[in-house]
């Protein structure tokens, strides 16, 4: 029986960033899940110079066992910026994934049907003082392992080219 392996895709960057993406998005994904999760994951990279954001991530199964990702990147001169963004957004494709992290359509009365954000089974929505990404779960989680995440990474790829 042929064992399957993450399929990632690399589209927009030099041929030297998207070698380094690809195994980047590897490593983050073996860091963060359990090998038969990453074994079935596809992740599409992409390069937006226009977005508004550094990265963002899209759901493409929109399911509870999501497996296909696609991760836009704004992409910058500063090859640790677009590493260290790489590291925030495979974070929450390790919450979707996992099922941590959910947008459902929602029936609130007096607002109608809306978009909502489900973070470990619940709905999630920010209290008087919180702002609504800053204080979500999903971001603190991704934001703080971003920084170990780049570390990790920088020791392994230094010692790879060492080596």
């Amino acid at each position: 029986m042929k064992e399957s392996r993450m399929i990632i895709t690399v589209e927009g960057f030099s041929k030297k960033q998207a070698l380094e993406i690809e195994e980047a998005a590897e490593f983050f994904a073996n860091q963060l899940m359990d090998p038969r999760m990453v074994r079935n994951l596809t992740i599409d990279i992409e390069r937006n110079r226009k977005l508004d954001v550094m990265g963002e991530v899209t759901n493409e199964d929109d399911t509870t066992t999501s497996r296909w990702f696609t991760i836009t990147l704004r992409g910058a001169k500063d090859d640790e910026d677009v590493v260290k963004t790489l590291a925030h957004e495979m974070v929450h494709v390790k919450q979707y994934a996992k099922n941590e992290l959910s947008k459902q359509m929602r029936v609130t009365r007096g607002l109608g049907i809306r978009l909502a954000t489900k973070w470990q089974g619940e709905f999630w929505k920010p209290k008087s003082k919180e702002d609504p990404y800053w204080d979500a779960p999903w971001e603190i989680e991704a934001y703080g392992r971003e920084v170990g995440l780049y570390h990790k990474w920088v020791q392994h790829w230094n010692s790879k080219k060492a080596a």
